[in-house]
């Protein structure tokens, strides 16, 4: 969609080509490269320099960085606080899925309502999780969601929403590797279209948010009969001696 707004926009509103910016632009290249590459692309019809345009790329990502920091403050904020015994959902997905209200339904939004802690993937800095058995994941986007699937793996309280659009080509290899990933852990996958009711959302998180007590309560019993156990057993020794 946001490739082909230039074509759309010149087309509907019948603009001539020239009046058009539609570099090509390849993030993927280091910033020297990149600005050499947007400098050639638009030098003559904005009339600037190459190292102002590598100026103002340096500085865009620059502030870029700082945001990305700033969220990650926040989202490690945000889960400092939740004790190892309360439930957290990391919701992944596209940008456009995950922080449109309208598409995703309010998701965030009906999650608190039911008194659920959850966060978006971007809060998330799971970038230094091995993905090397994943080699040939080249989409960074896809990566990051696999990278946050399996920070969620491996932590016990940890659990996963993923966010689909129906008959999405891409997604129908990324569910594979995202379940693929959780293993026998519970975790949701929400597909949406426009045929999707805010009614049927809310019973499936309520239903995935009773999964998620009874494992958790699960849990609970199980650490407090190992607790209960080793009591024992220490009464045990200490009448033998």
């Amino acid at each position: 969609m946001v490739q082909s707004n230039a074509y759309m926009v010149r087309m509907a509103l019948k603009l001539d080509r020239a009046s058009i910016l539609n570099p090509v632009i390849h993030l993927k290249y280091d910033l020297d490269k990149l600005s050499l590459e947007i400098a050639e692309q638009l030098k003559d019809n904005l009339r600037v320099s190459k190292y102002s345009i590598k100026k103002a790329l340096y500085y865009a990502f620059e502030k870029n960085n700082d945001f990305i920091r700033e969220v990650h403050s926040r989202g490690h904020q945000i889960m400092e606080k939740c004790g190892s015994d309360e439930a957290v959902i990391v919701v992944t997905g596209r940008p456009y899925n995950l922080y449109d209200k309208r598409l995703n339904l309010r998701l965030g939004h009906n999650l608190a309502r039911i008194g659920v802690t959850a966060l978006p993937m971007d809060f998330v800095d799971a970038n230094l999780v091995d993905l090397s058995d994943f080699s040939s994941m080249y989409w960074g986007l896809g990566a990051q969601i696999l990278r946050t699937a399996r920070y969620i793996k491996a932590r016990s309280n940890y659990f996963g929403i993923h966010l689909t659009n129906f008959s999405c080509g891409a997604d129908s290899f990324l569910e594979h590797f995202y379940r693929h990933i959780m293993g026998e852990k519970a975790y949701l996958i929400l597909e949406m279209d426009e045929h999707t009711a805010e009614a049927g959302l809310m019973t499936r998180i309520e239903a995935f948010k009773n999964v998620m007590d009874n494992i958790r309560t699960r849990h609970v019993d199980i650490k407090t009969e190992k607790e209960e156990n080793g009591i024992r057993n220490a009464h045990r020794l200490s009448v033998i001696k």
